[in-house]
């Protein structure tokens, strides 16, 4: 990987530490400069928190407009390069990620969350809103906020982060390695934006890597005055973390994205070829690393129906595929085969490509899935390292399906998962109604069609929470007595 210099995104005063981390020299915020941002909380929490909500909104808005020119005149290409290296992604994937990030930034979105995680008038983030019988409330920014995100995927760290600076927070936000170069680049917009309010936010807003090691870490989760840490990730960071943080003295909120997957449920009825065509779609996006994707199927019918829609599909990641490229090593190469070849001495039906940018594999199974005997034989070829691949359990009704969504945290193949996120529907009416309480009752969060299970309302929750409600808290007044 070509050697990257992250520096941090800081307003004002900075005071670094460089470190080597891998190929990358990186500039760390050091703890007297960290000191210094959060002692602003009271200032610039109350500025921001009595500024016009649209005026928020607008700016973000323009940052994603700026952001929208810039790829146009190739202004973002040097990024792309950058992201290409560091993510491991296709050139095609991060012209995807690039293009979506106005979306992300799209102001009325932001605003459609807001009004579906705040039980009131949203204009209570910007003063008292009397909601009846003289009674008020204001909502006040919970911050300073400290984000720590995780991923290769460059949209996951801008929903919370953005979503922090509009309810008014002061933030901080600790990208990974990989997704650095793509994150500073969209909020060093906001510099040039020329605005009081752009200057606001850019003063709210600071944005550094932390090594394991380093000291600000500690500091920040067992020490600081902070409000919220929102942390995104799995273990053996999530225990470390939390061990930290319960030691703070200011008692900040802490919310935990941990890591999730994706799940699909077909029936022989609905098999069709749009059908197979969306899961193809949902299994090469991010080569399955979103906490969407699906990474186990099941078909309720027969294994006649079965046999037929998984020669759909892969007839589907032929061809999307194809124009997505993955890459692939000699050593991941080597454990794929093994694991297909085991899988077939275990009884399974295992479909699969032999080009290596783009190696697919459908594996149809009947009863008990041998995939976790593979895990046991070949640790490596655990979830994070399966890529385009997807095992179809053939299964005779819609109870056992949602059995093997429950199942699925405890099977040694999908270890480091917490639980299903997305379950993607391509089933008959009446099916879905009947699936619908029992999903929800099986803990799943999102339930949606097949077809573009990546894709996310404007008005979704995160992971069963609205993110505004993470980052705020509500002030209550009353005029009157109760007992008059």
């Amino acid at each position: 990987m070509t050697a990257m210099a992250l520096s941090p995104l800081l307003r004002g005063y900075i005071e670094t530490t460089e470190k080597k981390i891998g190929s990358n020299v990186v500039q760390e915020l050091t703890v007297p400069c960290i000191s210094n941002f959060l002692s602003q909380k009271a200032e610039i929490q109350h500025s921001l928190s009595s500024m016009p909500l649209e005026k928020r909104l607008k700016t973000v808005s323009d940052v994603g407009k700026v952001w929208d020119e810039m790829l146009a005149d190739g202004r973002l290409n040097d990024l792309r390069e950058s992201l290409y290296r560091s993510t491991g992604y296709s050139l095609q994937m991060i012209d995807l990620e690039l293009s979506l990030v106005r979306s992300a930034l799209n102001g009325d979105h932001i605003r459609r969350n807001i009004e579906t995680a705040l039980p009131c008038n949203i204009k209570c983030l910007e003063s008292f809103v009397d909601f009846g019988d003289g009674e008020e409330t204001r909502c006040l920014p919970a911050g300073p906020v400290f984000i720590i995100s995780s991923g290769n995927s460059l949209i996951p760290p801008l929903i919370p982060t953005t979503i922090s600076l509009v309810t008014g927070n002061l933030t901080l936000l600790r990208p990974s390695l990989s997704n650095y170069a793509g994150v500073y680049a969209i909020y060093k917009i906001i510099d040039g934006l020329g605005t009081e309010e752009a200057d606001l936010l850019a003063r709210a807003l600071a944005i550094s890597y932390f090594s394991h090691d380093s000291p600000a870490f500690p500091y920040l989760l067992s020490e600081a005055p902070l409000g919220v840490i929102n942390f995104w990730g799995g273990e053996p960071a999530r225990t470390e973390i939390s061990k930290y943080v319960h030691k703070n003295p200011f008692h900040p909120r802490f919310y935990i994205n941990g890591p999730l997957t994706g799940f699909a449920i077909i029936d022989e009825g609905s098999a069709s070829e749009s059908a197979a065509m969306a899961l193809a779609k949902n299994i090469v996006l991010y080569d399955q690393q979103l906490c969407s994707s699906p990474t186990q199927a099941a078909f309720v019918g027969s294994m006649e129906g079965a046999s037929e829609f998984a020669k759909k599909v892969c007839a589907s990641l032929s061809s999307v595929g194809q124009s997505i490229p993955m890459k692939t090593t000699e050593g991941s190469a080597y454990v794929l085969e093994s694991a297909r070849r085991f899988l077939r001495f275990k009884g399974s039906t295992v479909f699969q490509s032999n080009d290596p940018s783009n190696a697919w594999t459908v594996v149809l199974s009947k009863g008990k899935s041998p995939l976790d005997d593979v895990i046991s034989a070949l640790p490596e070829f655990n979830i994070y390292n399966r890529r385009r691949f997807i095992e179809i359990s053939v299964i005779s009704n819609y109870e056992d399906a949602v059995d093997l969504i429950k199942a699925l945290p405890s099977r040694r193949a999908y270890r480091g998962i917490d639980k299903v996120q997305s379950v993607g529907l391509a089933v008959g009416e009446t099916a879905r109604k009947s699936l619908l309480e029992c999903l929800a009752a099986a803990g799943v969060f999102r339930i949606l069609p097949l077809e573009d299970m990546f894709m996310r309302s404007a008005a979704e929750p995160y992971d069963g929470i609205g993110i505004p409600s993470m980052f705020t808290y509500f002030v209550y007044a009353r005029e009157k007595p109760i007992l008059g």
